[in-house]
């Protein structure tokens, strides 16, 4: 980002902001610069004074939401009951994606992107990440050469009914109606993804 400061930091704050929701929405090749302006109430180039292209921008937007997920990763996976808190993971992650709901569609827009895509290549380096610290704990565990191909898909799975939850509000509320953002939903959703990663942990 080019310009510093308080004031410059609060646009490139807003312009984040208004890009993360239209990135999530539309995907990256369908969301241009002059519509991201718009939202954050600026004109097109003044974009430039913040971020170099389109690319950058996105870069910074997945980088805004990954880099939190990541470092809570590391926290908690790093405590000393490490199964414990492998099973706890994935609501860890909900609570995260709770402050930041858009951030699931983002993930999703950017795994279903051109593989050769910054967005893609920032959530594969971050689900590498997050396999290679799930593979470091189950060895300190004592549950050695674990089969690779299990572990990432049991990575993918959790992955994608942690994030899935949040893109599913259409859905409930044909349903049953209501917020599934709601505290006694996102509880039932915590119970539920705890008892699956428990019982992957100990097939």
């Amino acid at each position: 980002m080019a310009k510093k400061g308080a004031k410059g930091q609060q646009t490139a704050a807003r312009i984040l902001d208004v890009a993360e929701p239209l990135f999530a929405r539309k995907g990256y090749d369908a969301t241009s610069l002059r519509e991201i302006a718009a939202a954050a109430g600026i004109r097109e180039p003044g974009l430039y004074n913040y971020f170099k292209g389109k690319q950058q921008l996105y870069s910074a937007v997945l980088d805004r939401a990954l880099s939190p997920m990541a470092e809570a990763m590391k926290l908690h996976l790093d405590s000393e009951e490490s199964l414990r808190a492998l099973a706890d993971l994935p609501t860890v992650m909900t609570d995260l994606l709770l402050e930041h709901p858009t951030v699931a569609a983002l993930f999703q827009q950017a795994l279903q992107g051109d593989p050769d895509s910054i967005g893609n290549q920032l959530i594969m380096d971050w689900l590498g990440r997050l396999f290679a610290q799930s593979v470091d704990i189950l060895g300190e565990v004592g549950i050695d050469n674990p089969d690779r191909a299990d572990l990432v898909i049991q990575t993918i799975a959790m992955f994608n009914l942690t994030t899935g939850y949040f893109l599913s509000q259409r859905v409930f509320e044909a349903l049953v109606g209501g917020d599934i953002t709601a505290p006694e939903n996102v509880d039932r959703q915590k119970k539920l993804l705890a008892k699956l990663q428990r019982a992957m942990l100990i097939d």
